[in-house]
């Protein structure tokens, strides 16, 4: 055997690398590490009939003060706001959709009122003078809001919806072109029950959806995952992906055996996708409240991982809706704001660490801010808290809904192959039906 060997390729592989930098010079370039993206004329959407709607314009105030007051915007590069165009709506919206939207700009109020009935849980309201609560007797305001229930519409609805897809595409731009590593987007209103043809649930244009598209489309990104840790399932977001081998889609939610909003079968484990799709859409259901912290990355360790991992995404984008946060009055779950940084960590190594996360839902403003707050810092380089409680168990329900998960995706996945999930032997009480 001999004793030499050819050098070449080492010495140009080390050219390669330059190591040559000394301590005291600069590189050439320096990167922000996370970047953030915000614009406060994204309050204006606001309900002037029920002042306590939980879809707020606070929802988008309160985590980016909060930003502040921690001093993580100004660690984090500001990426500039903007305008979606009809044009990049389309690639997920129908024009009959879009210019319905379009048309809410300076629409009469019985017109505004008649196009909220057609919606689910979306509110509509008009501000520039053609109702006012000055002038209009506070129980023809309370009966209006009765009729309503949640659903309310202003004339900046479609301004407020173009800049949170604006927005959240800027936010994906600025990762995939590597102008940052990775980034968060406090946009409202939020988007992944917005579906081809309709608003729904407070969403009104599906931004990640958009984003995800757009993406594969103009910057490369051939393969995206999306995950979507929002306490309600994003029905919208699967099923344009439903038959997409290229996007693959991952929901934990609560679902109670379709009790919960949006009360649908579709957002059950079974339902993995449709035609070369298959596999590729994931729904964790939970089928108990309280899901926590130690549940949450048992469905990420079980079974989000090991699928990514082998599906190897490009970029990583993420549908944060806060709901799922302890004290959150919708979600009746217990993320904490420390459970969020572990799971955004558990993202970054995946895609290269292009990862970015977009406000969805969450309507315990404090939870809000300090989850989103949380999951920048963890972008930021921050490390992770330890997580309270001396026993990190998932729940029985939990384990039962991720064997489930794990046992319908073994056709499709090679990393399942071989895996098997013990259910804990603890009993757990009935709760309470609650279904939004």
């Amino acid at each position: 055997m001999s004793g030499t060997c050819d050098s070449s390729g080492l010495e140009a592989k080390l050219e390669k690398l330059d190591i040559s930098q000394t301590g005291d010079e600069k590189p050439a370039q320096v990167k922000k590490r996370a970047g953030l993206v915000y614009d406060e004329r994204m309050k204006k959407h606001a309900n002037i009939w029920d002042k306590d709607h939980m879809e707020v314009p606070d929802r988008l105030g309160r985590p980016y003060n909060k930003h502040i007051e921690y001093g993580l915007l100004e660690r984090c590069y500001r990426i500039p706001s903007r305008f979606a165009t009809e044009d990049e709506l389309s690639t997920f919206h129908s024009k009959k959709h879009i210019d319905k939207m379009k048309s809410t700009q300076g629409m009469k109020t019985r017109d505004l009122f008649n196009l909220g009935e057609e919606y689910d849980s979306i509110y509509m309201s008009e501000v520039s003078g053609q109702l006012r609560t000055d002038v209009k007797p506070k129980e023809f305001l309370t009966q209006l809001g009765d009729k309503y229930e949640s659903d309310y519409m202003s004339e900046h609805v479609y301004e407020c919806a173009l800049l949170a897809c604006g927005c959240t595409l800027e936010a994906v731009e600025h990762v995939a072109t590597n102008k940052v590593q990775n980034a968060v987007a406090i946009v409202r209103p939020p988007g992944h029950h917005a579906d081809t043809d309709s608003a729904m649930g407070y969403c009104y244009f599906n931004n990640i959806a958009i984003a995800a598209k757009i993406a594969q489309q103009k910057w490369g990104m051939k393969k995206v995952l999306i995950v979507d840790w929002d306490i309600h399932h994003g029905n919208g977001t699967q099923s344009l992906f439903e038959s997409d081998p290229s996007v693959l889609y991952f929901s934990t939610h609560v679902y109670q055996h379709a009790r919960f909003y949006p009360f649908s079968t579709i957002a059950n484990y079974d339902v993995v996708g449709e035609g070369p799709g298959k596999g590729f859409n994931i729904n964790v259901p939970w089928n108990k409240f309280h899901m926590g912290d130690a549940d949450y990355l048992a469905a990420f360790q079980h079974v989000l991982l090991p699928i990514a991992y082998e599906f190897d995404p490009d970029i990583v984008l993420v549908s944060a809706g806060f709901d799922s946060a302890r004290g959150d009055p919708k979600g009746h779950c217990d993320i904490t704001p420390e459970g969020y940084c572990h799971l955004t960590n558990l993202l970054m190594s995946l895609a290269g660490g292009k990862v970015v996360i977009v406000l969805e839902g969450g309507y315990n403003l404090t939870s809000v801010e300090e989850s989103m707050c949380s999951c920048t810092s963890t972008l930021l380089g921050d490390p992770c808290p330890r997580l309270e409680g001396g026993s990190l168990v998932p729940s029985r329900s939990a384990m039962e809904s991720i064997k489930n998960v794990i046992n319908a995706h073994k056709p499709y996945w090679k990393c399942l192959e071989f895996v098997d999930v013990s259910i804990p032997d603890a009993e757990e009480k009935d709760e309470e039906e609650i279904t939004r």
